[in-house]
């Protein structure tokens, strides 16, 4: 009997994985498709682009200066995924670099949508998950923020996966996810600032848990967390 429930509940574990894969999988195409038209489509990306651009150009003589001046996150993406396009290309034209940057951008839009729906499916369950994404997939100023040089998406990707291991860690009591949901958020505030909103909302939760802590987090490990 107890064997009948143990492979039963294996088969619905493998079912439930299997249908969050196919999910992800198909909002990621549809966004794919939709961020290379728009990419191909775009004549002139936004005024912020060309600064945050001017920015990752600046990064490999003046470092120290683009930290000062600005958040260096974005700009420092569109660096790297610029010195890895070089490897395979001579070119470092303006075109390269607005590609790079666009390209940056959707990378981090397809890859949010996978703490997104995993969020979503926490609270409102894999089905609504899956359209609700659906939705913001294909509204036209999320898409349009996804397919241009702007730090919109890449904020989001971080804010994302950070408040996903917040609510994994509080829910499993696992006092190492808010280890990652802090570098998340960290890495996050140098994108955009508003990502400390993550500090504050597991500070608090732990403040909390520390004069009522639960069955699956004692006070050392809400300490540690």
């Amino acid at each position: 009997m107890q064997v009948n429930i143990m492979v039963a509940t294996l088969k619905n574990k493998y079912k439930e994985h299997k249908d969050n894969v196919i999910n992800l999988l198909v909002l990621i195409f549809i966004a794919s498709v939709i961020g290379v038209y728009l990419i191909a489509t775009t004549v002139l990306i936004a005024k912020d682009g060309a600064s945050y651009i001017e920015r990752a150009k600046k990064l490999s003589s003046d470092p120290v200066g683009v930290v000062k001046e600005h958040p260096p996150g974005y700009p420092f993406l569109i660096f790297a995924a610029h010195k890895f396009v070089t490897l395979f290309t001579d070119s470092s034209s303006v075109f390269t670099w607005i590609y790079t940057a666009q390209g940056v951008t959707l990378l981090c839009r397809l890859i949010a949508l996978i703490p997104l729906y995993l969020t979503g499916k926490f609270f409102v369950g894999s089905g609504r998950s899956f359209w609700a994404i659906l939705i913001l997939i294909i509204l036209p100023y999320p898409a349009e923020f996804g397919s241009d040089a702007l730090r919109d998406w890449p904020h989001i990707l971080f804010l994302a996966a950070g408040f996903l291991f917040l609510l994994w860690g509080a829910k499993q009591g696992k006092w190492w996810m808010f280890g990652i949901a802090g570098l998340a958020g960290g890495l996050g505030y140098i994108v955009r600032p508003e990502c400390a909103q993550l500090v504050i909302y597991g500070g608090l939760w732990l403040l909390i848990r520390l004069f009522l802590p639960t069955h699956n987090m004692n006070r050392p490990q809400l300490v540690c967390a």
